[in-house]
Order: structure tokens, then sequence, then C-alpha cells
């Protein structure tokens, strides 16, 4: 008996909807006094249970006196029991997933994207401070202890960079070379200099060791801001260097 009530109220029915229910298919027709005497609902509470189970269509009421309930047949009754609740979980889904993925969109809105690698190799780590400055639209801060570990490719992005109206700032320790990055930047001097660094467009991140043959790239623009306040101070601090 236990579990077939358990079974009806995975289907919808409440524990005394399915006790009476149940009572009803047992017994045939009956009025509410012959139902109370076989099913553990209390009488006070039975008529209106029965009446909810005629309006999901699992009881039919003769009018009479008494009046008389009978059990719908359990293979219609739960056939279509089944179908209501099918069509009420899909629902009940779609509008879930719906609401959800709004939810995912606004939250994506206010999360920024952070791509944070390691750049091995003294080669991979100015590859890929050349291709950062070939990216750049508007400013690229870098501070280096030397211009000597701005190679070639470096010098070539800057350049290009600087035909295309971008700002270029650089701060160095070492001058050896300066004449060359004249023509192409705006650069000045600073002692105690202990890393390369680099900004662009508030945007992308580089930082490496003094001997860059390991550097962290990430592109987010809230570590780019904090990033770029620190060489915006070290500019400030740095040194005009005389022709």
């Amino acid at each position: 008996m236990s579990d077939l009530v358990s079974k009806l109220k995975t289907l919808g029915f409440t524990d005394y909807e399915a006790k009476a229910y149940i009572a009803l298919v047992s017994s045939g027709a009956a009025s509410v006094t012959e139902i109370s005497q076989i099913c553990d609902v209390p009488r006070s509470n039975l008529y209106s249970v029965l009446e909810k189970l005629n309006e999901k269509g699992f009881v039919e009421i003769q009018r009479g006196r008494p009046i008389m309930f009978q059990a719908v047949k359990p293979s219609k009754a739960l056939n279509e029991q089944v179908d209501k609740l099918t069509k009420s979980i899909e629902k009940a889904k779609k509008e879930a997933i719906k609401e959800l993925e709004a939810m995912i969109k606004s939250t994506q809105k206010n999360i920024e994207p952070a791509l944070i690698w390691a750049v091995k190799g003294s080669s991979a780590v100015t590859t890929r401070l050349a291709e950062m400055i070939k990216r750049s639209r508007k400013e690229v801060l870098i501070n280096t202890p030397s211009l000597s570990l701005l190679n070639e490719n470096v010098v070539k992005a800057i350049k290009e960079a600087s035909e295309r109206g971008v700002k270029i700032k650089v701060v160095t320790q070492s001058t050896r070379g300066i004449e060359l990055f004249r023509k192409i930047c705006i650069v000045r001097s600073r002692d105690k200099i202990y890393g390369l660094d680099a900004v662009v467009d508030e945007r992308e991140v580089l930082v490496a060791p003094a001997m860059p043959a390991i550097a962290v790239w990430v592109d987010n623009p809230t570590m780019a801001a904090h990033v770029k306040d620190f060489l915006n101070l070290v500019w400030k601090d740095s040194n005009i260097i005389g022709k």
C-alpha cells in the first residue's frame, strides 16, 4: 500500500489523494462514509480531497443521496496525468532555461575575460612584445633595463606603430643605442629598472625579469590598468635625456 501511495505521489497525487483514489479503485462506487472506513484519510478532509480528485480527472461524482464517488479507470486517468505532467515539465524546463541563460549573459557582461600565459625563451618574449605593439592603436608603454633587449623585430613594430599615430613611451636604464629609438618614440632614462614591462592600449601586459628568458603575458583591462599606473609613475620619475 505505502509503495503504491509513493508511486502515485510521484505522478502528482498528494498523500491523501493517493489513499482516497486507491480506496475507490478497490471498492468501486462509494459514499464518503464508506470511503472513510477503508482509507486512512480523516473524514473532515475527505470530501475536499475527493472534490480535488474530481477536478484533476481521477474521480467521477454521482450526485444524489448520498453522493457517490467512483474512480476513473486508472489507465485513462494516469495516462492523462502523465501527459499533463510532461507538458508542464517541458514548459517549466523551457522557461527555466531561458531565464537561467539570461542570467548567465547578464553575469558574463560583468566579467572581464583574462588570458594569462607564460612565455618561455628570450626570443619568444621579444616576439610576443612585437606582436603586442603591432596590435596597438593608441598607446604603448615600455619599461626596460636595456634598449638592447628590444631586438630588431620590436624596433620595427615600434616604428610601424609610431607611423600609425600610436604614442610610444620607453623608459630605460641603459641609454646605449638611444639614437635609434629617439627617431621612432619618446625615450627617458631612470636608475634601478629590474625588469622588462610593457602595456599596450590598456589591454595587454607583458612582465619579464631583466634577462627575459621567461615572461607573463596577460590580456585583461583591469590588470593592464594597474600596470599602466605603475609605468606612468616610473615615467614621471624618469629623466629627460639631453641631445
